[in-house]
Formats: structure tokens, sequence, C-alpha cells
């Protein structure tokens, strides 16, 4: 399955105003730009319909501005939470508790009811700016299950995990060790994208965890891969980096007795800002490949 070593992948081609509050309705050029500057001040960094909505002249009023403000004031802080049901954590930065809802799964019985459990959630505020959810992609019955941190704006407009830049280096990866994509499984461990491709936090990882869990236990795969230290980190329930826990073969708990072996490596899009890390991924693909012929054997 692994073809002649060499220790390198191919190379690839990265405060609302409160004026606005009592907006009149846009006439002139002055009002659109500071209208502009809020959307971006919000995380807003692309258009989500392909034509601009003409069916209304009047512009921003009151009532829109005033709602993006009071979500974006409503926003919950970071906490750090245990991963299921409605959970009490420490705001992050005091010592008051901030309480999330996770979705509750342990009901669906197949994908397709995750996936419908999982898009009919509005327990988090991403979904409100993203087009859709990114659920997974690949073969579903394969051994082997890569997890990643959250969609970007390709994915955002594809449905899918893993289309733009990094996953077509991802696929290059793949095809090192022998695999095509379409013969793994991925996902996410957030299926919606955060605005402008910031970090998720810690209670977006919390709100998602149950959702990722029951993923993996219909799926049931051999092996899982993380793409990255923040599936890393979350999956393991660990502090350490991506760099200390990369290379090592780590322990899953699935449910139910079983213990599924979890390789973490580096992120495809963190090999893209740094070329020179790739012989480390490569290292951690070998690995990958040498298990996969061991489960098959």
């Amino acid at each position: 399955m692994v073809p002649s070593e060499n220790n390198s992948f191919p190379s690839s081609q990265s405060a609302s105003d409160d004026n606005m509050r009592s907006a009149l309705p846009i006439n002139d050029a002055r009002q659109m730009l500071d209208a502009l500057c809020w959307q971006v001040e919000m995380g807003a960094d692309e258009a989500i319909m392909d034509t601009p909505d003409l069916g209304s002249d009047k512009g921003i009023t009151d009532n829109g501005a005033e709602q993006a403000a009071n979500a974006q004031a409503n926003t919950p802080t970071d906490t750090n939470l245990p991963n299921q049901g409605v959970t009490d954590g420490p705001a992050k930065g005091g010592s008051e508790a901030t309480k999330i809802e996770a979705l509750d799964v342990s009901r669906c019985q197949t994908l397709v009811e995750l996936r419908q459990a999982a898009a009919s959630y509005d327990g988090s505020d991403l979904k409100r700016t993203a087009t859709q959810i990114v659920f997974a992609d690949g073969d579903p019955a394969s051994d082997i299950m890569f997890i990643g941190e959250a969609p970007g704006a390709d994915e955002d407009r594809q449905g899918k995990p893993f289309v733009g830049v990094s996953g077509q280096l991802l696929n290059r990866m793949l095809l090192s060790i022998g695999l095509h994509r379409d013969q793994i499984y991925i996902t996410n461990m957030i299926l919606w994208r955060p605005p402008g491709n910031r970090t998720p936090t810690a209670q977006e990882t919390a709100q998602f965890m149950p959702i990722l869990r029951r993923h993996i236990q219909l799926v049931a795969p051999k092996i899982l891969v993380c793409l990255g230290g923040a599936a890393a980190k979350a999956l393991l329930a660990t502090d350490m980096g991506i760099l200390k826990l990369r290379g090592q073969w780590h322990d899953f708990d699935a449910g139910e007795g079983h213990i599924l072996p979890v390789m973490p490596t580096l992120h495809p899009a963190y090999l893209l800002r740094s070329p020179q890390q790739k012989a480390l991924a490569w290292k951690d693909f070998r690995q990958i490949a040498k298990k996969i012929e061991e489960i098959q054997s």
C-alpha cells in the first residue's frame, strides 16, 4: 500500500457602531460605508447570496441592526465544559457559570437521522452565519475516519469538508499511501463554518462533541485520524499541542467498550503555511498505512 519512501508530499499552491441602532434607510455613500464597516466588525466576510436582495427599499433598518448587535452582545464566552447535555462551567476569565445546551443525539440510529438532527439544531449561533451544514464526505463503510476542525469558505459553499486548497493537499497526502478520497470517510469537529474562518471556541466545541461522538459510533471505523491540534485536543481531552501529540497512536473510547486507535497529525492548512513540516506528516501517514495493513491482513 505504501509507495517508495520519500520525505515530503507533492508541492501545493489560507463592536458594532452605536449609531447603527438608530440608522435611517441608506441613501448616501457615507451610510453605505458605515454599514459595510459594521458588518465586517460583526464577522461577515462574504456575501451569502449571489445577487443582492432588492425586495426592500429601506436598506438596513433599526430592527435589523439592533438584532445583529444584540446577537453579538449575547454570544456566550469561551468555556471549558463537559461534552453532553446542559452543562455548567466557569466562564473564561471569570467565576460565573455559563450554561449551554448540547444536542442529545443518542437516539439517532443512522447517519441520515444524525445529519437531520444536526441540521435542525439551533443551539449554535454558527448556523445563523453559515450557508449550509457541512456534515461529511466519503465512504461511511470505510475503516478509516478523518476528523478536521471546521469548514472554511469553500466547504461552506459546497457543503462538503476539505474541498478547498487544504482538501487538494489532503487528497495528495492520501494518494501517497495508496488511498483515494472516496476510500475514506471525513468530517469536521464543527459542522458550521465559523465567521471569518475563526477558531471555534471551547463552548462551540463542547456543543458539537456529542454529535461527533455519535458520528464516530455510527460509522464505526477501525482507525481515527485527527487533522490538526483542535480536533486532536478535543477528541483526546488533552491540552497537549499537536507537535507533541502527532506521530504516535492514542486511544479513544467510543463507548460500549470500543477503543479506537487515533493518530493525530498536522492539518493540511498548516502544511500549506509551513511546508517544511511535510516530512513530519509523511511519517504520520506511513504509520497510518501500516496500521491499515495490519487491520486488513
